[in-house]
């Protein structure tokens, strides 16, 4: 769990991976390489599979998920991202959180070396109650990693959801490229940036930011005015993205977009991130804003039940 990833603060209280548009199930968990694991091992690992169908089933039925991208493109996509490369089995999850992802990607491989970073100390303590001495864990942010590790130390970066987050995105590339390996792999995902939204659901986000922002000043509460315009990380685009990585000197770039049609929990679940509450309400604090954006939604929804279309989009590419 993380800042930004839209089932931070889901029913459950874990982020699971399940959900398509938050930790990358398919692309980044595919980072892991495969091993074939002895008979015990196996048996396990095909338990844990038809429980990923059954809850990807789940989250289909209850969250009114449609998918309208290339099965046959995503496919091809995820394919390459489970080819393994390098020392593929040394992994630095970047922008850990609280170790969801970091737990899963042990889950599919218990013998890889995983090491997580997140600037936040708090979900690193959180990660590490999670994993204990399964997974190592160390402050610092994305454009620090090179100064953190020696060069060549990972065989694959993850960056689950959070590459939005990161401030200086030509900085971190460069010091993720200095700490992968020749043909390690770097793979990240976005549901936040710039063509995430449908231009016609954006009126819909508009009533519910407007709304819950009157009702903010009707009830005296300290709210600031905007900072002036999105953040840097949700103004780019798919595009910037490919460039970026082009001028980082990595290869083997693939991308794939999907999209996905959501219903009122997703809302809910995205109303509470810290990212989406405390710039749709800045000022206010996190859990009061996300409280109010949440009852807004609710009566929103009421007046007129809606679903809304959101983009993700899934990189993997190769340092050489």
């Amino acid at each position: 769990m993380k800042p930004g990833c839209v089932c931070w603060s889901g029913s459950s209280g874990n982020c699971r991976g399940e959900h398509p548009a938050c930790c990358t199930w398919n692309a980044l968990l595919a980072s892991a390489p495969i091993r074939r694991p002895h008979r015990r091992r196996a048996i396990h690992e095909r338990t844990s599979r038809h429980r990923v169908v059954a809850c990807r089933r789940r989250w289909r039925t209850v969250h009114g998920i449609r998918r309208t991208a290339s099965r046959s493109g995503i496919r091809r996509a995820e394919r390459h991202a489970a080819r393994p490369v390098g020392s593929g089995r040394t992994v630095l999850d970047l922008g850990c959180g609280d170790g969801a992802v970091s737990e899963q990607l042990l889950l599919r491989d218990p013998d890889m070396s995983l090491v997580g970073v997140d600037p936040d100390p708090a979900l690193l303590d959180a990660a590490r109650a999670r994993l204990g001495d399964r997974a190592r864990f160390v402050a610092g942010d994305a454009a620090a990693v090179s100064r953190l590790f020696p060069p060549h130390a990972f065989g694959t970066v993850v960056l689950a959801n959070c590459i939005h987050l990161v401030p200086g995105l030509d900085e971190a590339l460069g010091a993720i490229g200095q700490v992968l390996a020749g043909g390690g792999r770097l793979v990240f995902n976005s549901a936040f940036y710039a063509g995430a939204e449908t231009a016609a659901d954006l009126p819909l986000y508009a009533e519910l930011v407007g709304t819950a922002r009157s009702t903010a000043r009707k009830r005296g509460l300290p709210l600031a005015r905007s900072g002036g315009g999105r953040d840097p990380g949700l103004r780019r685009s798919a595009g910037d993205y490919r460039a970026a990585l082009d001028a980082a000197g990595f290869t083997d770039l693939v991308t794939t977009e999907r999209e996905f049609t959501l219903g009122p929990r997703f809302l809910t679940a995205l109303c509470s991130t810290p990212m989406f509450a405390t710039a749709a309400l800045p000022g206010i604090d996190r859990v009061t804003a996300a409280e109010l954006l949440t009852e807004t939604l609710e009566q929103q929804y009421e007046r007129a039940p809606f679903t809304i279309t959101r983009r993700c989009v899934y990189f993997s590419a190769t340092r050489p």
